[in-house]
């Protein structure tokens, strides 16, 4: 079995074209999109078509239960943009869609972590970056009665890794929003270090494979949306894969 493996696309809708022309290029059984479809001052709308028309597993992301469930003046503004421009029907879609699911035999699937979709389970934030947690800490934030493939998203950083009783962690990256300021305690930046679309693809055999993707694609024109609705924040992420600061200074 095959699986590729999409998160974090955050209303990129130029970025997950290009995967999904990717992608074709691919013997795939499976697509999974791992949540936080549409946040984002891009092209919300037009992410929500393209997800729902490619019909992959869909699971929920933070940012997809707040489009669905937040009335629109308790959302930050990157979730009142998307808000503002996707339909009834589009957010009761993003808000029905299931925290967790599990597609395959030993194959698990979520947004963050378990029994959370904002919590990290790969990562910890360390002097205001996000770095990898260790080994025992993933673990332990699993619990008990593992799947023997994890996936997740949320933190946008391509990672893979093997926890000791033997289940694989794989996060495949964001597909459209390579870096981020969170002022959430402890505020932190999240960074990729390079603009480009990521995604996972992993075989299923006697041994697992994964391998990771960064796809290029016009970042510059994603980036001009970002300034055209009025976000030089995520107008840099987009353009180097790095963070700007509250103060607009790159972090």
């Amino acid at each position: 079995m095959r699986i590729a493996v999409i998160a974090d696309v955050h209303g990129n809708a130029a970025a997950l074209e290009a995967v999904l022309a990717r992608l074709r290029l691919e013997t795939i059984d499976l697509l999974v999109n791992l949540g936080d479809c549409a946040s984002g001052p891009l092209w919300p709308a037009e992410t929500v078509r393209l997800l729902r028309e490619a019909t992959p597993l869909h699971i929920r992301g933070n940012h997809d239960r707040a489009l669905g469930t937040a009335s629109p003046e308790k959302l930050g503004a990157s979730d009142r943009f998307a808000w503002e421009r996707l339909s009834d029907e589009d957010r009761h879609w993003l808000a029905s869609l299931p925290a967790e699911a599990e597609p395959a035999t030993q194959v698990r699937c979520f947004h963050a972590s378990p029994g959370s979709d904002e919590t990290y389970l790969m990562e910890q934030v360390v002097a205001g970056r996000l770095l990898p947690a260790d080994a025992d800490e993933v673990a332990a934030r699993l619990g008990p009665g593992n799947a023997g493939l994890v996936l997740c998203g949320h933190s946008h950083q391509a990672r893979l890794l093997r926890v000791a009783d033997g289940t694989l962690v794989v996060n495949p990256g964001s597909v459209g929003c390579p870096a981020y300021d969170d002022s959430t305690e402890p505020p932190h930046v999240s960074e990729s270090g390079s603009p480009h679309a990521r995604f996972a693809l992993i075989s299923l055999a006697d041994q697992v494979t994964v391998e990771h993707y960064a796809v290029a694609y016009d970042w510059a024109a994603a980036a001009q949306q970002a300034e055209r609705n009025g976000r030089p924040d995520w107008a840099h992420a987009l353009r180097t894969g790095r963070a700007l600061s509250k103060a607009g200074r790159p972090a």
